[in-house]
């Protein structure tokens, strides 16, 4: 007699609720996932928002800043590294120091903190004063930031191409007609002023190596003003280590501020002249030869410019008087760090200082 023996179906069945409890389990742990991506994004909508907020207070925060800079008795007349704003460790002669006690790092804002960062624009050439200027100073500054005796000439005619309210081309220039509008994608010159530093990565000619220089290069060369001081430096070692983003900026007085002016910008601002620039950079920096410390003995005045320059306080020869310097600065950038819980966001912002009631802020971004 043959017996036929059936396979349970238990172990088919116990199979089966596995794999749909494993199925159950993706489909779970894909919408957790799907929720927490949409409730992430809906926290940093929401926080977006009241970040930007915080990083607007920061920049009046440093609005502020700049208003109590100038009520430190005797420093009304000139900006520098040492200053607080800058920050240096700020006056110890004054009697009364408005700033003393404020902070610009971790600023508690309700449950949110921001800190600021402030650089004055007028440390840089003003990049429409150089193209509106002597064309031997437009000249040097493009072949001071690498670009060759016959590229300059050609990008300093697309420079005055660019900013002249005409459509006539100048020998070696660009019009939109006979070269912008025949790119791809086609694009017309701004006939005016340049408003936005990147503009100039527009200008025929412009390339990214000029305009930024090489990063690693310009880093060196910090690094050399830090810990060699100015005996490291000299027009060889200086050569192709800076772009125009280094040392022009679009909005600013017009003059450069010799008390925070970087080095590179020194020597373009003088047209190479390395001795008249070291002299500002020893004479400002103090005994010790660095800026932003105690012992900085900067122009105080715009009657002091020239013993900075190594001639007398106020007379002419070497240390005359020089119109491209002032020792006050204008504008200012306001970089802001604004953190919420755990959201972060970097701003920027530039700002301009009319007088202690009247300072206005003129851009807002985020970076």
């Amino acid at each position: 007699m043959n017996i036929q023996l059936q396979p349970k179906p238990r172990g088919v069945a116990l199979i089966i609720v596995m794999l749909t409890v494993f199925a159950m389990a993706v489909i779970v742990g894909a919408f957790v996932y799907a929720m927490k991506v949409e409730s992430t994004l809906a926290y940093r909508t929401e926080s977006e928002g009241e970040l930007q907020w915080v990083g607007r207070s920061g920049v009046e925060y440093a609005k502020w800043i700049l208003a109590l800079q100038k009520q430190v008795t005797g420093e009304e007349a000139f900006d520098g590294l040492n200053q607080f704003w800058a920050g240096g460790p700020g006056s110890t002669n004054a009697l009364v120091n408005p700033l003393e006690g404020v902070s610009m790092k971790d600023v508690p804002l309700g449950e949110a903190k921001f800190s600021i960062e402030i650089e004055d624009a007028d440390r840089y050439l003003n990049i429409n004063r150089v193209i509106q200027g002597d064309p031997r100073s437009l000249d040097f500054l493009l072949t001071f930031c690498g670009a060759s005796s016959g590229e300059a000439a050609d990008i300093a005619a697309a420079l005055k191409d660019w900013v002249d309210r005409d459509s006539f081309q100048t020998p070696g220039g660009a019009e939109s007609n006979d070269y912008y509008l025949t790119l791809v994608p086609p694009y017309i010159a701004k006939d005016g002023p340049i408003d936005s530093l990147d503009e100039l990565l527009k200008v025929k000619g412009v390339t990214p190596q000029i305009f930024w220089g090489p990063k690693a290069g310009a880093i060196a060369v910090k690094d050399r003003k830090m810990t060699l001081g100015l005996g490291s430096y000299s027009m060889s070692s200086l050569a192709g280590t800076v772009g125009l983003a280094d040392v022009v900026r679009a909005i600013s007085s017009g003059q450069v501020n010799v008390n925070t002016a970087p080095y590179p910008v020194l020597v373009a601002a003088l047209n190479g002249e390395e001795g008249m620039a070291r002299n500002i950079m020893d004479m400002r920096a103090g005994p010790d030869g660095v800026d932003g410390t105690l012992d900085d003995a900067p122009a105080r005045n715009p009657g002091e410019i020239g013993r900075l320059m190594g001639g007398p306080a106020a007379g002419g020869g070497a240390g005359g008087a020089q119109p491209q310097f002032t020792t006050i600065s204008t504008y200012f950038e306001v970089h802001v760090d604004a953190q919420l819980g755990q959201s972060k966001r970097r701003y920027v912002a530039l700002v301009q200082r009319l007088s202690t009631r009247d300072i206005r802020t003129l851009t807002f971004r985020g970076e």
